[in-house]
């Protein structure tokens, strides 16, 4: 992916005249560069604080109460090493996304004056990049192939990863438990590999389904995917978090404040795709265009200003995890605090040692405290499950 996002960013910058300063100018005047857009309102879909904060909490989802990545860390005998592997991933996400915008700034300088999805030469927005790659790359046989491979086989590996975590979860948390105690005895592992297989092509399915009806939403794929990471991941961040910094925090109130959490999410979802108003698009020009009997404009797309009496739908997307934590945090302290003090539940305290501790980065502790050692209790186990 790397490779042939670079060689269509340099070959792009070669076909345009003036190069990458000519891309530049391109962007900048269409107002498409925007580093610093202060506006504390977070009804605005990009901002400078949508990005920093909301886009924070949305991938701390990823890495912090995905399922998918807490099988990773747990898949090493240290949790340095996993510290480590984290700021591997940091710097090659770093110049992945810097790729990605820098072949956006490409397609618009190439299409600056003749947009092809204003002239009905593509359908979609997610068809711009594949049109600029048979557009610049074309001539090269094959490649084009080759580069519609890299995307396929980067996102097919990411689907297995988590279509396999689900299906552990599953065999493990729910299957096997119920499997006991309605006969008695423990599933056997032939049945429990061919149940786990029957699980991932489930959710395989499942996911396939979900790809087809992302046309029918109206929004990018990218955004879809961040909103559904804020929607659903938000509430398990909140009360994993909460369980970590949260000394009074109990069972009672982390799962109260889950299921309240996963609602309200949910509920914002569902009004966001069901009022959905597309704002902020920047104009776009069609006065480069030729054998096309569209009317040249350079404005065909202009900014919707915000609806005061429906506010809430318009709710950047990138502050969806934000809001899940939120909601969780509070009912979440609130219900625990609360039946703590009418002593409804005999509620135990949490272990001093599942709490978060700054002390744990002192690099004389390393390997000598108790996170380090159930650590290294639970690769183990994990280890133990995978080999059987």
């Amino acid at each position: 992916m790397f490779i042939g996002l670079t060689v269509l960013i340099i070959k792009g910058i070669i076909e345009i005249p003036g190069g990458m300063v000519e891309v530049w100018r391109r962007a900048e005047e269409s107002n498409r560069i925007e580093f610093f857009n202060f506006n504390p309102s977070p009804f605005v879909r990009h901002s400078t604080w949508a990005l920093f904060f909301g886009s924070f909490f949305t991938d701390l989802t990823v890495y912090g109460a995905n399922q998918g990545s807490i099988q990773r860390y747990m898949a090493v005998k240290k949790w340095q090493y996993a510290a480590k592997a984290l700021f591997v991933n940091l710097v090659g996400v770093f110049f992945l996304q810097t790729l990605i915008c820098l072949s956006g700034l490409i397609a618009y300088a190439k299409y600056y004056d003749c947009d092809i999805l204003t002239i009905g030469t593509i359908k979609k927005g997610e068809q711009i990049l594949p049109f600029l790659v048979l557009d610049i790359l074309g001539q090269f046989h094959g490649f084009p192939g080759l580069f519609v491979a890299t995307i396929y086989s980067a996102a097919l590996s990411t689907i297995s990863t988590g279509m396999n975590s689900l299906a552990a979860v599953c065999i493990t948390d729910f299957v096997k438990p119920f499997y006991k105690n309605k006969y008695g005895v423990s599933l056997t592992e032939k049945t429990a590999t061919y149940t786990t297989k029957a699980i991932a092509l489930f959710f395989g399915l499942a996911a396939i389904g979900m790809a087809f009806a992302c046309q029918f939403f109206g929004n990018t794929v990218m955004q879809l995917t961040s909103s559904i990471f804020g929607l659903l991941g938000g509430p398990l961040l909140g009360v994993i978090s909460l369980g970590m910094f949260i000394k009074k925090a109990n069972w009672v109130g982390a799962i109260v404040g889950l299921i309240l959490s996963t609602i309200g999410s949910i509920y914002l979802g569902i009004i966001g795709i069901l009022y959905n108003k597309t704002s902020g698009l920047k104009p776009v020009s069609t006065n480069g265009c030729t054998n096309t009997t569209k009317t040249p404009t350079t404005s065909l797309i202009s900014p919707i200003e915000n609806d005061d009496s429906s506010l809430l739908p318009q709710l950047s997307y990138l502050y969806y995890s934000l809001c899940a934590c939120i909601i969780s945090y509070f009912f979440g302290i609130v219900i625990s605090l609360l039946v703590e003090k009418m002593k409804w539940i005999e509620i135990k305290p949490i272990k001093p040692e599942y709490l978060f501790d700054l002390n744990i980065w002192n690099k004389k502790k390393f390997g000598q405290n108790k996170v380090d050692i159930e650590f290294k209790q639970k690769s183990i186990e994990l280890t133990e499950d995978n080999s059987t």
